[in-house]
């Protein structure tokens, strides 16, 4: 493979990195810590990480998955770089870590400071100890006495520790089903796809879902993006339909929307219309007449509601500009993932998370420039009110939409009578 190389000296000098902002998991189980710098538009290209090692380029197949880091921690290390071996500069860190909520940190500074200072009052007291006949106790029997646990180089409570395990048996359950679904992948149509079978219509535990969309993400054959979908569909887990929720709107091939439309019919329930109508306020005129398709496909009528809202929306007009040399630019463009070219991959990235529940007044008061607005009618919307109501029309006008649901709604509540004497 391409980049085996890079991927075998990265394992290597992975244990002797400092802390940086990200972490990435490998398919072979190890990790790599450093800043990872994507390349935006290209799904094939390689990831480089800059690590104080110098640059390692992943492909994607070899990432399995990408943690990053709090902001305040960066900062942090910026702060620590700076920071002399002083007492004074010392517990200012310690100051500062503990208002940004990093304690594990602060703790740090506060025992280089008892290098300094073994009789530093303060910086004994945050770590535990506590002064008897004269004498500071030791800090492993106060923690152990208060039932902290030292895991992996720190004090930590049960509950942390419960939960940390609980994490590491997930990602390892996790990079397992990566690597089961990428051998059977890569096995197709050679010797050992007999050896490498799996039965995806079985396939329940939501531990595969990772390497599922990993998989989807990557793959160019239709019918084989069709079972990866399906599978998820069939997963004992939320976070997958959710997954299929969301990109049954934001896909911009329409294969692809539909493919996760259907499996998302399968779990059909009046709860998703509140998910999509959520879709019916983007500023992404697009997006919301996905939505309106999606809830006309739902048949809930209880959908009439906000859908009615959605009739007429505002929008972001596109404003086109000549330059000196005669090409046409847009001016003052503004961030559409509905408007990305249409792809035979399935995106599993979607739209910038940032831009994803954005309205026209977000997007408008965060630009720095001034934008046209104009209201615009939308015939998806429409159509799928029509559909709702069995074949009403009354165009474009939101109350009376609104009035016959709410008339549907009364005429279905039972009358009761009492009688006399009862």
């Amino acid at each position: 493979m391409r980049f085996t190389w890079l991927l075998a000296a990265a394992c290597w000098i992975m244990t002797a990195q400092p802390a940086w902002s990200d972490t990435v998991t490998l398919a072979s189980g190890g990790k790599i810590s450093g800043d990872l710098q994507e390349t935006a538009g290209d799904l094939d290209a390689p990831q480089r990480i800059v690590s104080s090692h110098g640059v390692v380029e992943l492909a994607l197949d070899q990432i399995v998955e990408i943690e990053r880091e709090p902001p305040e921690l960066a900062e942090y290390r910026d702060r620590a770089r700076r920071a002399a071996a002083t007492i004074v500069d010392q517990w200012s860190l310690v100051e500062w870590c503990r208002e940004n909520g990093l304690h594990d940190e602060a703790n740090r500074h506060c025992e280089r400071i008892l290098e300094l200072d073994p009789d530093h009052e303060q910086a004994r007291k945050l770590l535990g100890y506590r002064k008897r006949n004269g004498e500071w106790s030791q800090r492993e029997d106060y923690m152990q006495s208060r039932g902290f646990i030292r895991y992996r180089g720190r004090w930590r409570t049960h509950q942390q520790v419960q939960l940390m395990e609980e994490t590491r048996l997930i990602k390892a359950a996790q990079v397992e089903w990566y690597k089961r679904l990428n051998r059977w992948r890569e096995s197709l149509g050679t010797p050992h796809e007999r050896e490498n079978q799996l039965d995806f219509s079985q396939l329940r535990d939501p531990m595969a879902m990772h390497g599922l969309m990993t998989l989807l993400g990557r793959e160019d054959n239709l019918k084989l993006q069709r079972l990866y979908i399906e599978t998820l569909g069939n997963l004992d887990r939320n976070a997958a339909l959710s997954f299929l929720l969301d990109h049954s709107v934001y896909q911009n091939n329409p294969d692809h929307r539909e493919m996760c439309m259907i499996e998302v019919l399968k779990h059909r329930h009046p709860q998703m219309i509140e998910r999509y109508a959520r879709f019916l306020t983007s500023y992404d005129n697009n997006l919301v007449n996905r939505a309106a398709e999606c809830l006309a496909a739902l048949e809930y009528p209880a959908a009439v509601t906000p859908l009615a809202n959605a009739l007429r929306t505002r929008v972001i007009m596109q404003e086109f500009r000549k330059s000196s040399n005669g090409k046409t630019y847009e001016r003052n463009a503004i961030y559409h993932y509905s408007r990305f070219p249409v792809s035979q991959r399935f995106d599993i990235a979607g739209p910038t998370p940032s831009y994803r529940m954005k309205t026209v007044d977000d997007v408008v008061e965060r630009s720095q420039s001034a934008h046209a607005i104009a209201w615009v009618e939308n015939p998806p919307v429409y159509a799928a009110l029509r559909k709702l109501t069995g074949g009403g029309d009354f165009g474009y006008n939101a109350a009376s939409w609104k009035a016959w649901y709410t008339q549907r709604q009364v005429s279905a509540t039972p009358v009761i009578q009492a009688r006399r004497g009862n």
